[in-house]
């Protein structure tokens, strides 16, 4: 028996070749576009906590400027519960200048508060981090970067100081207001 090839003909459908072909090139595509756009949100989320941060500095130099000295901070989990009480919930008791309304969580999606801790921007969802340069005696606080207060983010890894990070790749990425 001999097998012969006719070109009249037509060949209907497409060859697994073909197919595979189609389905390994979409498949490649979605891997770039997932890896770009993971990408751009985790460049995006820096940006946010940046940001955020620079707005509550420049609030907690308001808030030295009406009362001589910034507000409490420890450096632990609860400093921004601390901030979250000096800059918005203590003032919005007493009736008095409330230096971030953003904080509001109905009135804002700028920042997420959750249990009175303002959460950053990262997928990990920890709080922010506040530590007063000086400590309760008036002394320099040892611990702060800067002479006046530290303001910080776990970053994108969600370690780092103030929540047990303290090896160089822990703290790498962390998002504060003394870089």
């Amino acid at each position: 028996m001999k097998l012969s090839f006719n070109p009249q003909i037509q060949r209907k459908g497409f060859t697994l070749i073909e197919l595979l072909t189609v389905v390994a090139i979409i498949v490649v595509l979605m891997a770039l576009t997932v890896g770009l756009s993971r990408f751009a949100l985790e460049r995006a989320n820096k940006s946010k906590a940046r940001t955020q941060i620079a707005l509550i500095g420049s609030k907690l130099e308001e808030y030295k400027a009406d009362f001589g000295e910034f507000p409490p901070g420890t450096g632990a989990r609860q400093s921004s519960n601390q901030l979250f009480i000096a800059l918005y919930d203590q003032p919005l008791q007493n009736g008095t200048k409330i230096y971030m309304p953003e904080f509001d969580p109905r009135a804002s999606n700028q920042f997420k508060i959750k249990e009175r801790l303002i959460l950053d921007p990262f997928r990990h969802k920890k709080p922010y981090y506040y530590l007063r340069g000086v400590d309760a005696n008036g002394e320099q606080n040892g611990s702060a970067f800067n002479p006046d207060f530290d303001l910080w983010s776990l970053g994108p890894n969600g370690k780092g100081r103030g929540d047990g990070g303290n090896t160089e790749r822990e703290t790498a990425d962390d998002i504060a207001n003394y870089e």
